[in-house]
């Protein structure tokens, strides 16, 4: 079993305080979006780029704040996106923050028996998620994802790579979630084949230290042909990104209407930080 970091209270059945620790990764996530994160916009310019089959329903797998289910329902107006997450609280914040008639949030448990849909999807997206489903749970999972998976479907993920778990034990404990669990090539191989599909893309990425993260394709139909149209793959300009946070988010939770802290951001947004 791969290496991994656990809270000392908590263990991988124990959901409800993991669901408490995501609950409380709002204001994080809200920064992320406002400021751009390099790691979010990697995973959403390389799934695009391999969704260019023109998918019609899209599942975006532990879609947090729904950042990233927003740009894949922003990229391909003509598919429905279901987000889904562990976090009740991301989700109400998601359902305020991204407003399109194309796009839907769920709170749900991907590696509960709960984790069911009226219909199939073609393409699946996990971004930073499947590092975080305990090993003794992932085959439960793929045979939960691959009822919902159409025959054509496209699986995209992308995940620290061991090297930035390492990195993460030695310099920046803290930076652990309640489960990280290391993930290599071979996990990445299983999983395509539980999923009747087959690993095409695996490639290791340099995002803030090298090496640090992967990105991965699983393809249940892979075969020669017509090379996917070429997608510009562009994120949600920056000053567009402030006037959503700003005028969407209710008081309670949202970070620029706190008091001292519109000056804060405002400098920070514009330093390019």
């Amino acid at each position: 079993m791969a290496n991994n970091a656990m809270a000392s209270d908590t263990t991988p059945r124990d959901w409800s305080k993991v669901e408490v620790y995501y609950d409380n990764f709002l204001e994080r996530l809200v920064r992320d979006f406002l400021f751009g994160n390099r790691r979010i916009m990697a995973a959403i310019r390389f799934a695009l780029g391999q969704f260019g089959h023109h998918p019609t329903q899209i599942l975006d797998i532990g879609c947090g704040l729904g950042w990233t289910s927003f740009e894949m329902a922003r990229h391909f107006p003509g598919a429905k996106v279901q987000g889904v997450d562990l976090s009740g609280q991301l989700i109400d914040a998601a359902g305020q923050l991204f407003r399109r008639p194309n796009l839907v949030y769920k709170k749900t448990d991907a590696t509960s028996a709960d984790f069911v849909f009226d219909r199939q999807f073609d393409a699946v997206l996990l971004v930073d998620v499947y590092e975080h489903i305990p090993a003794e749970d992932r085959q439960a999972f793929h045979q939960s994802l691959r009822r919902l998976l159409a025959p054509n479907a496209r699986v995209v993920l992308t995940c620290p790579t061991v090297f930035h778990q390492q990195w993460l034990r030695d310099n920046q404990p803290e930076g652990l979630q309640p489960v990280d669990e290391d993930l290599v090539l071979a996990d990445m191989v299983k999983m395509a084949e539980d999923l009747g599909g087959r690993l095409c893309v695996f490639a290791q990425q340099s995002i803030w230290h090298g090496n640090d993260y992967f990105h991965a394709l699983i393809d249940l139909q892979s075969q020669w042909g017509e090379r996917p149209a070429h997608r510009i793959k562009t994120v949600t300009p920056r000053w567009q990104r402030l006037w959503m946070v700003f005028s969407r988010l209710p008081l309670r939770i949202n970070p620029l209407r706190k008091p001292g802290q519109w000056a804060y951001y405002l400098k920070t947004w514009f330093s390019g930080m």
